[in-house]
C-alpha cells in the first residue's frame, strides 16, 4: 500500500519561481512536472520520508541548477529515477 503523501502540497507556482526572471512558468511546470514523475514512479516499498526526500533533492536541485530546464523528457526520467535509486539505497545503507 503506498505510504500517505500528497504530491500536490509540493507543488509550485510561477511566484515561486520568481528568481528565473522570464523563464519562471516554464521552470515551475518543469519541476512540476518532475514532482508528478516522482509520485508516478513511487512504489509500495517507498516511504513518505523517502518520497520527501525525493521531493526536497528535487526542488534543491531545481533551485541551484537551472540547466535541469533544459532536460528533455527522457533526460528528466533519468535523472529522478536516478534521484530515487539514490535515497533508496540511502535508506537501506541506514537500515543494515
Amino acid at each position: 500500500m503506498f505510504a500517505e503523501f500528497d504530491i500536490h502540497s509540493y507543488l509550485v507556482t510561477r511566484e515561486d519561481a520568481i528568481f528565473f526572471d522570464d523563464d519562471a512558468e516554464e521552470a515551475a511546470d518543469q519541476v512540476n512536472e518532475m514532482l508528478h514523475h516522482i509520485n508516478a514512479l513511487r512504489t509500495d516499498d517507498d516511504n513518505t520520508e523517502q518520497l520527501e526526500e525525493m521531493v526536497r533533492r528535487t526542488l534543491y536541485d531545481w533551485i541551484e541548477e537551472p540547466a535541469l530546464l533544459e532536460l528533455s523528457f527522457d533526460e528528466m526520467d533519468e535523472y529522478v529515477q536516478n534521484l530515487m535509486d539514490d535515497v533508496r539505497e540511502q535508506e537501506e545503507e541506514q537500515n543494515e
